[in-house]
């Protein structure tokens, strides 16, 4: 049940995650159009036109019928003039009022694109919305005074077709003595006045669709599918990854990898390895001529002679470079004897331990971790390639071979563990070094919940055999900064592939 709660409250997370991603981007979008008005009227405008395209098709189409109405119909008596005329007056009063209510509406649509903000604008952004609406009401102004000007000419034919003094053949004479006033060439005067008009709106609309604010709109009905695509391949694919990793690669490399023996080979013996407790201070008590390199931070109080050196090892450069073992404080021990006293300048979590081997075939540390070294020990490097390698990412492993003495450096506190004969796993970046007689191998995490959850890596570190192993309690933090960090682990990557 526990484990059930567990699954759920994962997937309800990411859910909840996902939510809220695109939420935010939504809520984003609402603040743009709440803070710059423009946005709004964009929205509504680039839907206006879509509108104001179809209606002007229309009006296109309907003039032309007319006209080829008009041409039949000029050579024939015009019937039921009444009935006619009294439909367009009702008509003509109906569109009269509609095109005053939309030359109103333009004419408050002009006041908002050209206010003072809006002016500003368009002297930085694309296009000119303020001259176009202004054409707009312009047009709408010319087409209600066509609108109203043919309504009274059919008021005043409807006049005189309901004077009862006139005869028939009277108001046939006076409705033709106008020139162009029968209804169907003003119904094609009326719509080619509107078809005048929604052109000049439509170019309005263009205009303002041209705009930056309008620009903005068509970008996020461009692009918000893909933030959703975005939003859910973040989401998801690291998932996906970690389950592919966990049960296909792994159990791959986990059964075709062959272990590293790394000290066979060896021009040296069997050896012998021991280690004090781990300590915050450490003391080094040193013989008459025998000699400590250790990082001149580190060292603090000494009795004796301190000399400096600038590299540990001078026939491997880059290596003591890069390990941090240059600049170094050389102490020197004579007959009255010397001591010297290690400590961490800046990690107050640090711990140190010593390490002393004697004819020993290699003591494999990463140098990073290495404060000192008692003697002249031998530093030689392994390179090893092969699927293990893909695996942990390290194709080289730095040792040190003979007879001397490691002083380490570790995190929350440094253990020396041996495998007893069987079969040990541990994360890598606690592992510190190994006794280069252990078989090391790799092997898949045995937690999947607290791996899938980014809590542990999953590729474990195995080590087999009697010899000690050293590991560290907990690995550095780092740098908060985000910029820091994501050097700091490119190059921690890189060093790690190196055996740093």
């Amino acid at each position: 049940m526990r484990l059930l709660a567990v699954v759920l409250g994962f997937a309800l997370r990411k859910v909840g995650l996902f939510v809220a991603l695109i939420a935010a981007l939504f809520l984003s979008y609402l603040v743009v159009q709440a803070v710059v008005p423009t946005v709004s009227e964009a929205v509504a405008d680039r839907e206006r036109l879509e509108q104001v395209t179809e209606e002007r098709a229309a009006l296109q189409a309907d003039l032309e019928d007319l006209r080829r109405r008009a041409a039949e119909e000029r050579s024939t008596a015009i019937a039921s003039l009444t009935s006619s005329i009294a439909a367009e007056v009702e008509a003509g009063r109906r569109n009269v009022s509609e095109k005053q209510a939309e030359v109103q509406r333009l004419r408050d649509r002009e006041d908002e694109v050209c206010g003072f903000w809006e002016k500003l604008g368009s002297l930085v952004l694309p296009g000119d919305a303020c001259d176009a609406a202004e054409q707009a009401v312009e047009k709408a102004d010319a087409a209600l005074d066509t609108l109203e000007q043919n309504l009274d000419r059919a008021q005043a034919q409807a006049a005189i077709l309901g004077d009862p003094q006139l005869s028939s053949e009277e108001k046939l004479l006076r409705l033709g003595s106008g020139g162009r006033t029968s209804t169907l060439e003003r119904q094609i005067d009326n719509t080619e006045s509107e078809l005048v008009q929604k052109t000049a709106e439509q170019r309005s609309l263009r205009a303002a669709r041209d705009s930056g604010a309008a620009w903005l709109v068509d970008q996020w009905a461009r692009s918000w599918p893909w933030l959703v695509g975005i939003a859910l391949l973040v989401l998801l694919l690291p998932l996906v990854l970690r389950v592919v990793g966990y049960f296909v690669l792994m159990p791959l490399v986990a059964r075709v990898h062959r272990r590293i023996d790394l000290a066979t080979g060896s021009a040296h013996g069997p050896g012998t390895l021991s280690t004090t407790d781990a300590q915050r201070t450490l003391a080094v008590d040193l013989a008459d001529g025998q000699v400590l390199s250790a990082r001149s931070e580190h060292v603090r109080p000494v009795e004796g002679s301190v000399r400096g050196r600038l590299l540990y090892d001078w026939s491997s450069p880059f290596i003591s470079f890069a390990a941090g073992l240059y600049g170094l404080s050389r102490v020197t021990g004579d007959g009255g004897g010397t001591s010297a006293t290690l400590a961490t300048p800046d990690s107050p979590d640090a711990y140190l331990m010593r390490i002393d081997f004697e004819d020993h075939p290699g003591v494999v540390v990463h140098p990073k971790h290495v404060v000192g070294v008692i003697g002249t020990p031998e530093l030689q490097t392994r390179w090893r390639w092969g699927i293990q390698s893909f695996a942990t990412w390290q194709v080289r492993y730095i040792m040190f071979a003979g007879t001397g003495s490691l002083i380490v450096q570790g995190s929350g506190d440094v253990v020396a563990t041996t495998p007893r004969g069987r079969s040990t796993r541990i994360e890598q970046n606690l592992v510190m070094g190994f006794d280069s007689r252990l078989a090391v191998g790799v092997n898949r995490t045995e937690v999947f919940w607290p791996y899938l959850w980014g809590r542990t890596p999953l590729v474990d570190d195995e080590f087999t055999g009697s010899h000690q192993l050293f590991w560290q309690k907990s690995a550095t933090g780092g740098s908060s900064n985000p910029i820091v960090r994501t050097f700091n682990t490119f190059f921690s990557a890189l060093g790690k592939l190196f055996g740093f």
